[in-house]
């Protein structure tokens, strides 16, 4: 990808951003904020900056993480510059009247010994930025971990302190638990939902891969992709495999194969879609992640994007992040996976992406395969 202000390439992180309905949370105190952190990224950061917009009634908008990257000077480094440019777009296309900054990191266990030279001139930029805007850095928070009863300490102002409320009894991370979200303890966590598994495993895929395009090509059977009867066939194939798994049943090595095909196959990678949306959205969103994991290099692309997909559109945007990163890494020049990413770094809603959803349904009427209808947002 081209576009991104964050390279996908071994140590890169891609912002998360976190979306929340208008009506679903409101944050007063300092300590309810930091709390409230791990519900709204979906894991417990380390290391990092974290800046929360908020609307004229102090409601959270998106909320957007970045690597906490110091170079022990008294300028900000080129990561923190490129992250605080992002987060300031974001900002302006959240239209936010106001935004927090958290910032997270073990060093600052004795505030007397941080770096305030540094951190100031990371919040001094950001600040700049903002001036562009009608975006007003409203606080700055630091803290060494995030935890029941950790101290923070504000960065404006001077002289602040306070302990920090159990995220763990958090009004946010409780709605996240009732929703079926999960609360990592780590970003690290997180990344291994789509991390590559076992190498033998995958490269087995790969070679038995290798051994049907070779078989198929002289029939020319993945050519061209133009069979109206084998898109329907391949669809469903896939859409079989998800009902499967909601029934506990797994996938064998020749079926991985299968499903890498049909997945290759851009008429049913559209038309998967629209499950996102759907009350199968968990159940394809289970498959995606096999996928992710046991196809080999650049066949787990797809599995993986449609995996962000989903995630974005259900407002997980550190998944969606993490699950663009892993297709890029295995595919840089995936189109769909760019596409998706570029629109999340660039803070656009989940309600402008859901919109592709709607191409799904069209892609698979018109292939003469019916999906289960979207629910209600």
């Amino acid at each position: 990808m081209t576009t991104s202000a964050f390279p996908h390439r071994s140590g890169s992180d891609p912002t998360g951003r976190h979306f929340l309905p208008p009506e679903q949370l409101r944050l007063c105190d300092p300590g309810d904020l930091l709390a409230a952190i791990p519900a709204l990224l979906g894991f417990r950061p380390e290391r990092s900056i974290v800046a929360v917009c908020l609307t004229d009634d102090s409601t959270v908008g998106a909320v957007m993480r970045h690597d906490l990257v110091l170079g022990g000077g008294d300028i900000p480094t080129a990561p923190m510059c490129a992250a605080v440019d992002q987060f300031a777009v974001v900002c302006e296309r959240e239209q936010a009247t106001g935004v927090l900054v958290v910032l997270v990191d073990d060093r600052f266990a004795d505030p007397t010994d941080t770096s305030r030279a540094e951190v100031a001139s990371i919040v001094s930029e950001f600040e700049d930025l903002l001036d562009r805007t009608s975006t007003e850095l409203l606080d700055v928070f630091v803290t060494a971990d995030i935890g029941a009863g950790n101290r923070w300490f504000g960065l404006l102002g001077g002289g602040r302190y306070g302990v920090q409320s159990d995220p763990a009894a958090s009004h946010v991370a409780v709605a996240q638990v009732v929703s079926g979200r999960a609360i990592r303890s780590s970003r690290e966590d997180l990344e291994a939902t789509v991390e590559a598994g076992p190498v033998g495993e995958r490269v087995r895929i790969a070679e038995l891969l290798d051994d049907v395009r070779e078989s198929a090509a002289p029939r020319g059977q993945f050519a061209g992709r133009t069979d109206t009867r084998g898109d329907r066939r391949e669809l469903e194939f896939v859409l079989a495999h998800i009902a499967r798994l909601h029934s506990g049943q797994g996938v064998a090595a020749h079926e991985y194969v299968e499903l890498a095909l049909a997945l290759d196959n851009l008429v049913v990678r559209d038309s998967l879609l629209a499950l996102a949306v759907s009350a199968y959205a968990d159940d394809a969103e289970q498959l995606w992640i096999l996928l992710a994991r046991h196809l080999p290099d650049p066949e787990r692309a797809t599995a993986a994007a449609l995996l962000g997909y989903s995630a974005y559109v259900r407002g997980d945007g550190p998944l969606a992040g993490v699950a663009f990163c892993a297709a890029l890494e295995a595919d840089p020049d995936h189109a769909l996976a760019a596409l998706l990413d570029n629109a999340l770094q660039s803070g656009l809603r989940p309600a402008a992406v859901r919109e592709l959803a709607g191409l799904g349904y069209d892609s698979a009427r018109k292939i003469g395969v019916t999906l289960p209808p979207p629910i209600d947002t």
